[in-house]
């Protein structure tokens, strides 16, 4: 009986270990510095090279380049999505909204702007288009933006949203 007992947990324990090595499954990871803390996306890390104004910046954990960005502005979430609006048609022709709401992020208003666009270099204009998101939200009289570098339709929809997704739900802005 006892040894029936124990085989069961070595099976369970070796089961569980198995899924964990070959991903099928990811457990959560956490993201905290002095100014904010978020949840860390399955199969994504944090980039921990600082630039400029870069609060934080999140890759997936097989890309080269980081993907999503974190900075913080002096300027209203309401008017960074409006510069996007406004500005981009003049500098992209191809610019075109896909969708712009209002969130919550961390309890407070912001603004999430999807945008698509051809690539930045496709000086013919013939490319395919590429997805890309600007949230801004505020805090204190700060803005918080998080934007995402382009990505194909197929890569935003399955990679970078979900992504995004984990991160807009679990980042908590520091006092």
């Amino acid at each position: 009986m006892l040894n029936r007992y124990i085989l069961k947990i070595i099976v369970t324990g070796l089961i569980f270990s198995i899924i964990i090595i070959s991903g099928c499954t990811t457990l959560p990871t956490n993201y905290e510095d002095e100014t904010l803390s978020f949840n860390v996306p399955p199969h994504w890390r944090v980039n921990e090279e600082q630039i400029s104004d870069e609060l934080a910046k999140l890759q997936p954990v097989d890309a080269i380049y980081p993907v999503i960005y974190i900075h913080q502005s002096d300027l209203k979430p309401r008017d960074i999505i409006d510069g996007y609006v406004t500005n981009y048609p003049y500098e992209y022709p191809r610019f075109k909204v896909v969708t712009r709401e209002y969130v919550k992020v961390n309890g407070f208003e912001g603004e999430k702007l999807i945008y698509k666009n051809s690539a930045q270099y496709d000086f013919l204009l013939i490319g395919p288009d590429f997805f890309s998101v600007v949230v801004a939200f505020g805090k204190s009289n700060q803005t918080y933006v998080i934007s995402t570098t382009e990505a194909m339709e197929h890569t935003y929809y399955s990679r970078v949203e979900p992504a995004l997704e984990v991160l807009l739900n679990s980042i908590k802005v520091k006092e």
